[in-house]
């Protein structure tokens, strides 16, 4: 644990001179590669302090941990992604979450593999993930989105008129899941990753599914209760208020 340890330590004063030494110079990949020749690496990794660990992987660069983050525990990266995640956009500005980090996120974690990136996945709070997927993807449950046609002859969609509006291209079925992109980036990645899930953690699959769904189903009747937050906005509130706890 050393390796990780110095390498994030300051520049330290010569002890004859008011004037630090410089330390050798070290970009993001040859830091890495400083790491990943640690002796018995894949058991120093899963000890390691989840503040340490953010720590490296800001020096280094989150693109270039895959193979790092591919032997860490869901728990831990559970907090680094509590740490990570959270940004404020200015200073003095309440923490919002970043819906591209979190991309770019599931973008590392997929270089190791589908299954592996879902057992990550699967160790972590369902609502937290469900809470970084409905930043990229509306999701409904395929019956709901399937048309039909009335006594009267008229074809309905529910969500007919959301679709419509934010339909891009990019869809994805998914079992009894209808997925329908927010934005292009990551989505391959997001999707192939989801797809792994369902295989390999049914169960947790479903509960994320159906967190998701509940958060696309956005708006309120004109019934005086109009001015709650919506479902999405609301989810969000909760998962602020947990760190703060």
């Amino acid at each position: 644990m050393n390796s990780f340890a110095n390498a994030l330590q300051p520049t330290a004063p010569h002890p004859d001179s008011d004037k630090p030494v410089p330390r050798e110079a070290t970009d993001g990949r040859g830091l890495l590669d400083r790491f990943l020749n640690t002796p018995n690496l894949e058991q120093v990794v899963p000890r390691l302090r989840p503040d340490l660990l953010h720590g490296v992987i800001q020096k280094i660069g989150l693109e270039d941990c895959g193979e790092l983050l591919a032997l860490t525990t869901p728990e831990q990266l559970a907090r680094v992604f509590d740490l990570d995640l959270w940004r404020a956009v200015t200073a003095g500005q309440d923490e919002q979450f970043d819906a591209d980090r979190f991309g770019v996120w599931i973008e590392v974690l997929l270089e190791a593999g589908a299954e592996v990136a879902a057992q990550k996945l699967a160790g972590m709070d369902a609502d937290l993930v469900a809470n970084g997927l409905a930043q990229h993807a509306f999701v409904y449950d395929r019956a709901a989105v399937t048309p039909y046609e009335t006594l009267d002859g008229e074809q309905v969609t529910f969500y007919a008129d959301a679709i419509s509006v934010h339909d891009n291209g990019l869809t994805f079925d998914l079992g009894s899941y209808l997925l329908l992109a927010k934005r292009a980036d990551s989505w391959e990645a997001i999707t192939e990753v989801l797809l792994a899930l369902g295989i390999e953690h049914t169960e947790y699959f479903h509960q994320v599914m159906r967190r998701c769904v509940t958060l696309s189903n956005e708006g309120f009747e004109l019934d005086g209760l109009d001015a709650l937050l919506s479902k999405k906005d609301q989810a969000t509130f909760e998962l602020e208020a947990g760190r703060e706890g």
